[in-house]
């Protein structure tokens, strides 16, 4: 990839690729400002000239967990991300995206994978304790995202591209939690349903008018699966439809979702339903050290398109609150606390309703570099709980 050819629009670039990285990248949410900060930065650019910058981030996680049969061995990680971000006119973005993690997808701390169980359909296996951060590609370099970002005039975006998440396609992402701090199923915004920040090829359109923004987007799962495609009968889809009102101090959100995993025979499926979730999140502008910084609450609900109460594939809901206290005891440390639902719960006799719970320690020990360790306990139904410590450390460069 060719580097910026006159280095003095690499300000003006940062300062247009920063509101777009922040808006729905799925890297870096805790900085939100609104999808209406695009319109505000295309002022800054001046020059037509293509310009390249490239940002990079490298995680490392030491930690265990306790509760989960033959895997409470201390285990120490990685994920390295590197990006580069492309404008062409001074108005688009060509995001581009590589990553390599050891994650092992069978772990508490990996992604879990789908294992077919025959006549009793998939379960989930691994992943007991799945962290956002966790990434998993055998030590090997893997595209992860390739997207390309336009403005239609001055109240539409497009985003396209073959590889990228639903959350890359939002107009807002509803809270001021960040993103990737430790536990996955409790930074999905309380609607982990709507918000399943599945992958694949996609692409989405976002209007905004001063504090209204909306967006519609599609994810096609097996697009790339020339048996599949997307949009077809046998394709997973994801279609998903928010709506949002955007200040200064409060954000609040309302998402509808349709996913149908591809499902053509009727046959009650987890993964073909429809959701919705209502998510906000409110700034305090005090300096109290016992008021929180921020608060966000998040509440969904789903509906499978079909029910079959012996595979507990049933309507459900879950929530999330979670709370951010800046400046926490030493200046620039930030403390965050979180609570919601592991699963999505259901309404049946004798149902544990698991909660998960995590609280970190943002330590930065300077521009590029923070330590943040935390705790996590997720309850599981009918089981022993999980319950886990680790020490994350990330580079910014």
């Amino acid at each position: 990839m060719k580097l910026s050819r006159e280095i003095y629009l690499f300000p003006c670039l940062l300062n247009f690729l920063a509101p777009l990285a922040v808006q729905a990248s799925g890297d870096d949410h805790s900085s939100h400002q609104g999808h209406h900060d695009h319109h505000s930065s295309h002022a800054s650019m001046s020059s037509s000239s293509p310009s390249t910058m490239f940002m990079g981030k490298t995680t490392f996680v030491l930690g265990g967990v306790d509760g989960v049969t033959g895997k409470d061995e201390t285990v120490f990680n990685y994920d390295t991300k590197l990006m580069g971000m492309t404008s062409f006119t001074g108005q688009d973005m060509l995001m581009t995206a590589v990553r390599v993690g050891n994650f092992s997808m069978m772990d508490p701390f990996g992604m879990g994978m789908d294992m077919d169980m025959g006549m009793m359909g998939t379960m989930k296996v691994g992943g007991e304790a799945r962290l956002d951060t966790a990434f998993s590609s055998s030590n090997n370099l893997e595209l992860h995202k390739a997207f390309y970002r336009f403005p239609l005039g001055d109240d539409l975006q497009v985003t396209f591209g073959p590889k990228l998440r639903q959350d890359d396609l939002l107009g807002v992402w509803p809270s001021a939690y960040p993103s990737d701090e430790i536990l996955f199923v409790l930074n999905q915004a309380g609607a982990s349903d709507t918000y399943s920040k599945k992958m694949g090829a996609g692409a989405g359109i976002t209007w905004s008018n001063d504090k209204l923004v909306a967006s519609a987007l599609l994810v096609a799962e097996d697009a790339a699966d020339s048996s599949k495609g997307f949009l077809q009968d046998v394709s997973s889809d994801i279609k998903t439809f928010q709506l949002a009102l955007v200040d200064d101090l409060y954000t609040i959100a309302l998402a509808y979702t349709n996913s149908d995993n591809g499902n053509t025979d009727g046959s009650a499926d987890a993964d073909d339903y429809t959701s919705y979730g209502i998510t906000g999140t409110y700034k305090f502008s005090n300096d109290s050290s016992t008021v929180p910084s921020s608060i966000n609450a998040g509440y969904g609900w789903k509906n499978p398109e079909n029910v079959n109460d012996t595979s507990n594939i049933e309507d459900g809901k879950t929530w999330t609150l979670g709370a951010m206290w800046n400046d926490a005891f030493i200046e620039g440390n930030n403390l965050g606390l979180a609570i919601g639902t592991a699963e999505t719960h259901r309404d049946d006799s004798g149902y544990d309703d698991p909660l998960a719970w995590e609280a970190f320690y943002q330590v930065p020990i300077n521009d590029s570099m923070t330590i943040t360790p935390a705790v996590f306990v997720i309850e599981r139904d009918g089981t022993d709980d999980v319950k886990g410590a680790l020490v994350k450390t990330t580079f910014n460069f």
